[in-house]
């Protein structure tokens, strides 16, 4: 039986959506990502190899709050102009094709702060989008999109803090400044992995935080 390849890259990425503050004009269950930002990240070169980033056309709610864009950055006439999520997607899985990445899922891992990205927001979007094919028979995401990193226990765990921090509180933590715009998805990509770099140095291994893949391997 062949060996799955190790651990090559991270995938630090952070969507940013749709949304209101009372949850009435966009309910969470039609929240719809509105930027789509990846860096793949070379851990054994320490290098970044390349990034993926566009934004997304909303249709369910395809005009943004105020809210919205005062939290991200984001302009209606940026989100306007863009493609609809499954145009994006499947721009995103050519990318990753490229990087060897869809041949060996197990060779790299999603990184991300929090949660809510890959256990929450991609499901909610491929189910909007009708991407069926996203879906395993079980219901779970295909790889390499079913398993990934959380940076706040991460970084949590090799600082032995009592509670995980947000990435502000990262970076405060770690004598960094906020670089960019905190909620613009690229610019938080880009810190986020000024906190992986950061872990690295101080110690940590991302495989050891890795969960398993779907054959039971922390390869």
């Amino acid at each position: 039986m062949p060996t799955s390849p190790r651990l090559r890259y991270l995938l630090v990425l952070d969507f940013e959506a749709t949304c209101d503050d009372t949850h009435h004009v966009v309910p969470r269950e039609e929240m719809e990502i509105i930027e789509f930002p990846t860096i793949l990240y070379d851990i054994k070169e320490d290098k970044v190899e390349a990034t993926f980033h566009e934004y997304v056309r909303p249709t369910l709610h395809p005009t943004l709050t105020q809210f919205c864009t005062n939290l991200t950055g984001i302009q209606q006439n940026t989100v306007d102009a863009a493609s609809p999520f499954p145009e994006v997607w499947q721009r995103f899985q050519e990318f990753l094709r490229t990087h060897g990445i869809l041949d060996a899922p197990s060779s790299a891992a999603f990184l991300t702060c929090g949660d809510w990205d890959l256990k929450t927001m991609l499901p909610l979007q491929l189910r909007h989008s009708g991407i069926t094919e996203a879906f395993t028979s079980s219901g779970a995401v295909v790889p390499p999109f079913d398993r990934w990193i959380n940076v706040k226990r991460s970084y949590k765990l090799c600082h032995r803090l009592r509670y995980a921090k947000g990435m502000d509180g990262m970076l405060r933590h770690a004598n960094m400044e906020l670089e960019g715009r905190h909620h613009s998805g690229i610019d938080d990509c880009k810190n986020i992995l000024r906190l992986v770099r950061k872990l690295r140095r101080d110690g940590w291994n991302p495989k050891d935080d890795l969960p398993p893949t779907s054959e039971g391997s922390y390869r």
